[in-house]
């Protein structure tokens, strides 16, 4: 059958839409994240892991690995919610992008395998350094993907999250795993919380970047200045930058700023991390030699408030 022009121009524009539908299918079928399991520990802080004795409690997390559209060895990114825990804006609004820039992202889910919905108003539920350790795990758990280029995979996190793109920098904590070629490439912390950081970093010479917020009254930005200064004395290559009119949570899907009245701040605490790994609040003298919860419970008492925007 001899097919007119018109008819041909017709079967044109039908391959042609065929393929535009197939090719939207499969960036569908990309965003589509699959749900894996990570095997990971709960150390109470940071000195059970530098002992070991963090492999004495272990659990499964979950995570959500979505690739880009093609094939290949993708470069990653580890993404870590903050104390509310996993939200759907971080798939939608993130890792979406990511994919689409052909990015791999993992987004963790620290909480539910643990029994716990968020810890914004109790951090006494998960210690900080159970969050970091998974920070590790989702990487070794990474490691294992043929899909993954391991030595391209940075790590983010908004909040808690950011504590946990902050501190596995530190290459005592990276020795610590066992695995000293299996470091994160870059870390991206987000308004993270610095009322807690390293009395003396030793930082990867992998690039860091905190982004803050100058409103932030939750995890306020002044600390985490004084953070990246001593990260910079110890020889970190480490940057920041403030967006002035931001409030905490800025990167989320938020339409408006308001107040949480039940939130736990820590801002006017000032808690160290011994060479140990032990943690103390300067001021009252408290520390995690008893235990995780024994300690934010001192800790809340002497310096904590409740309430923020």
């Amino acid at each position: 059958m001899i097919m007119s022009r018109t008819q041909k121009k017709l079967t044109k524009l039908i391959q042609s839409l065929l393929l535009v539908v197939g090719l939207v299918h499969l960036m569908a079928l990309a965003q589509t994240p699959e749900k894996i399991t990570i095997k990971s520990h709960t150390p109470q802080d940071y000195a059970d892991i530098f002992s070991g004795r963090y492999k004495q409690a272990p659990v499964e997390i979950t995570g959500f690995l979505s690739f880009p559209v093609g094939q290949g060895k993708f470069p990653a990114v580890v993404i870590v919610p903050g104390s509310g825990g996993y939200q759907q804006w971080m798939q939608d609004g993130v890792a979406k992008r990511l994919n689409q820039a052909g990015i791999a992202t993992l987004i963790l889910d620290s909480f539910t395998g643990r029994g716990v919905g968020e810890t914004a108003t109790n951090q006494a539920t998960v210690p900080m350094a159970a969050s970091v350790l998974d920070g590790f795990s989702a990487l070794h758990a990474l490691s294992k993907r043929s899909e993954i280029d391991i030595n391209r995979v940075g790590v983010t996190g908004f909040s808690r999250g950011g504590v946990v793109a902050m501190f596995t920098q530190d290459r005592r904590l990276v020795q610590a795993m066992g695995e000293p070629a299996l470091e994160f490439a870059a870390h991206l912390p987000l308004y993270p919380g610095c009322a807690t950081t390293f009395d003396k970093p030793t930082p990867t010479k992998a690039p860091s970047l905190f982004l803050m917020g100058g409103k932030d009254d939750y995890t306020p930005a002044s600390q985490c200045l004084a953070y990246v200064d001593r990260l910079k004395a110890a020889g970190a290559n480490v940057d920041s930058k403030i967006y002035p009119g931001a409030h905490h949570g800025w990167i989320s899907d938020a339409k408006e700023v308001f107040y949480l009245p039940r939130v736990q701040v820590y801002s006017k605490c000032d808690m160290r991390i011994d060479d140990a790994g032990i943690i103390r609040e300067l001021g009252s003298g408290s520390s995690t030699v008893g235990g995780w919860s024994a300690f934010v419970d001192k800790v809340w008492k002497s310096c904590g408030k409740s309430g923020a925007h």
